[in-house]
């Protein structure tokens, strides 16, 4: 199944959004209004398998990649958010010249990140219990003032997608790349960012990627970890400082 671009705005050097579970592409709006003054801004919706199923990470990022070549968008910045950031380090580990640089803002790391990867595994096994235990995983990973501040339409929204996220929860709780992977993305331009309001877990874990992939880490002031959601401005100005194709500078 192709991937479909949802949001498609602006023009200049494209910056891909990526979303996770819970919020999709259309959760990226305030993002991409701060960034399409001087960019094309690209929110995809996530790869799915036949006839809308889940697919492994790796199987995302393999789809992601050949579709943003064949829509001659590779080469430009890839953000992902959550899951959209652990697809997004598949995506840097698997195919380099898919993306110029990624910006990736709280991804797993399986084993490497053992806190968070027996979180994920408690998720995904109360995500098996039904529909109402999937939705409780979305709310606790957004967090509860994030969940709430989406309104009515927006938790409306991710309830109708509430059999794909508990579909996906596993999938995402799979995911365990090699510290021999991790070390690919040495000497590559990726930026691992973490919010100001996270768990501890989600800080071990861009601690260790900086440490096995010696990436730049860096706080989103105000945010969880669903930034383009808690602080669109403090993420977009994290992007701005952090790399020349989304600042403009040279």
């Amino acid at each position: 199944m192709p991937t479909v671009l949802l949001l498609d705005r602006g023009r200049g050097p494209v910056v891909v959004l990526v979303h996770g579970v819970g919020a999709g592409p259309a959760s990226f709006d305030r993002l991409a209004a701060r960034l399409e003054g001087r960019h094309r801004v690209v929110a995809v919706e996530r790869p799915l398998g036949p006839a809308g199923t889940a697919l492994d990470v790796v199987d995302q990022a393999d789809r992601l990649a050949d579709d943003l070549v064949a829509r001659g968008l590779a080469g430009g910045l890839v953000v992902g958010v959550s899951g959209g950031a652990t697809v997004g380090l598949a995506l840097a580990i698997r195919h380099p010249e898919a993306a110029g640089a990624l910006v990736l803002h709280e991804p797993l790391l399986g084993r490497h990140a053992a806190g968070l990867h027996a979180r994920f595994h408690e998720a995904a096994a109360l995500a098996a219990t039904g529909l109402e235990g999937a939705m409780t995983v979305v709310r606790s990973v957004m967090g509860d003032d994030t969940w709430e501040a989406l309104g009515p339409h927006g938790r409306a929204a991710a309830w109708d997608q509430a059999a794909r996220w508990q579909a996906e929860i596993p999938r995402f709780a799979a995911f365990d790349p090699t510290a021999e992977e991790l070390g690919r993305l040495h000497d590559r331009p990726v930026l691992a960012t973490v919010g100001a309001r996270s768990t501890v877990e989600r800080r071990l874990a861009a601690a260790v990627l900086q440490n096995l992939a010696g990436v730049d880490v860096v706080e989103v002031p105000g945010a969880g970890n669903a930034a383009h959601l808690d602080a669109p401005d403090a993420f977009a100005s994290v992007l701005e400082a952090w790399h020349p194709l989304v600042g403009g500078r040279s």
